[in-house]
């Protein structure tokens, strides 16, 4: 039997010449390598540091990022459109709300007090003007009783009764206007006279209709 020559494969073995290129080839790149991250470090040292900007300087570094932000993004929609602040924002703004609620409160004060002074000097001058109109009246009576008969007496008396009742009545509904601000609409007196006449006078066709029972006339003199 024949044997199969073996066919020598011709392989290129490294000589010793191009190690040595390949070595320096790898120590060159590993120095360029070197010397750019020396310089990208020099650059970095020899770089300018820039100081604070004037919204730093306003309101701070903290909420001058939150302003950069929100220049960015206006509707923080990165953040799920929630404005984050910090306890002393919370703070400043709950101290807002605090001092204007106080400014409301002592403005409502100024106001109340202004009205019940205004109400103290009326009710002075509605005093006044009753003391005046009472020290009239009396002489008035005085001089009415020489000249009527006892049934125009009895009739005044009523009059004067529903007057007295009219006017408390009056004061009362003047009291409460006073302390909701309305003002009153002064009607003057002869104006209330000429209604308490027409009442007498309806009242006393009343009277002798028969519409309505007829008072004992004791009753009206107490």
């Amino acid at each position: 039997m024949f044997r199969k020559p073996k066919i020598k494969a011709n392989l290129r073995k490294k000589t010793l010449e191009e190690d040595f290129n390949v070595t320096s080839i790898e120590d060159e790149q590993k120095e360029i390598e070197s010397r750019i991250r020396d310089i990208q470090e020099a650059q970095r040292v020899r770089q300018r540091r820039n100081g604070m900007d004037a919204v730093e300087c306003a309101v701070g570094r903290e909420l001058a990022k939150e302003f950069a932000r929100l220049d960015e993004d206006p509707f923080r929609m990165s953040g799920g459109a929630m404005l984050r602040l910090t306890d002393t924002q919370r703070a400043a703004l709950n101290a807002a709300d605090i001092e204007a609620d106080i400014k409301e409160q002592f403005k409502k004060e100024t106001l109340l007090r202004d009205e019940h002074e205004e109400m103290r000097r009326y009710v002075e001058a509605r005093l006044k003007r009753q003391n005046t109109l009472d020290d009239t009246a009396e002489d008035s009576n005085h001089k009415r009783a020489k000249l009527l008969s006892p049934e125009e007496e009895i009739l005044f008396k009523a009059a004067e009764r529903v007057k007295n009742c009219s006017s408390t009545k009056k004061e009362e509904l003047l009291s409460n206007q006073m302390l909701v601000g309305i003002p009153e609409v002064d009607l003057g007196i002869e104006v209330r006279m000429s209604n308490i006449v027409a009442t007498e006078q309806k009242k006393a066709e009343l009277l002798k209709k028969g519409i309505i029972p007829r008072p004992v006339a004791d009753s009206w003199k107490t």
